[in-house]
């Protein structure tokens, strides 16, 4: 065999092992285990820049739940608890289901407008304008002349 035959027999041998070892590391069957995979998505959810390159931070801790090639259900109360990529906004928040209640094969929950990504500081839920409150302003001012009234 010539050194040319040799050489170009370990670069198809490089190239099968370079492309079979992305293919192991794809998990197609993973995405559609969170709500709302596609809003953010599919494999951006837990990716930097898709399926294959290094997990975000919500992808570290889905890493955390499963085996791997492992199809097992991660999403639940637990990883909707956490605040993975640090923004103040649990994951369950981000992905419009804050109790982790959400199951595979469920239609996907709160309103897509809404929906930010659980892996990126950058992507979170608008501020209400208002925060809300218990009781109502207009209560807030019949309680304040009744104490008025107690102290006069």
């Amino acid at each position: 065999m010539s050194h040319w035959s040799k050489l170009s027999m370990v670069a198809l041998v490089a190239i099968f092992i370079v492309g079979s070892s992305a293919d192991v590391e794809a998990r197609f069957f993973r995405p559609d285990k969170a709500p709302n995979f596609e809003a953010v998505g599919a494999c951006d959810m837990c990716h930097t820049t898709g399926g294959g390159t290094p997990r975000n931070p919500f992808g570290l801790a889905v890493e955390e739940l499963v085996m791997p090639n492992g199809q097992e259900t991660f999403w639940g109360p637990e990883l909707a608890a956490l605040d993975s990529d640090g923004d103040g906004f649990t994951n369950g928040e981000e992905l419009g289901d804050p109790e982790g209640l959400w199951q595979e094969g469920d239609d996907p929950p709160g309103d897509p407008a809404l929906i930010t990504h659980p892996g990126d500081p950058d992507s979170h839920p608008p501020e209400p304008v208002d925060p809300p409150t218990a009781v109502a302003p207009s209560t807030w001012a019949k309680v304040k002349d009744f104490v008025q009234d107690l102290v006069d």
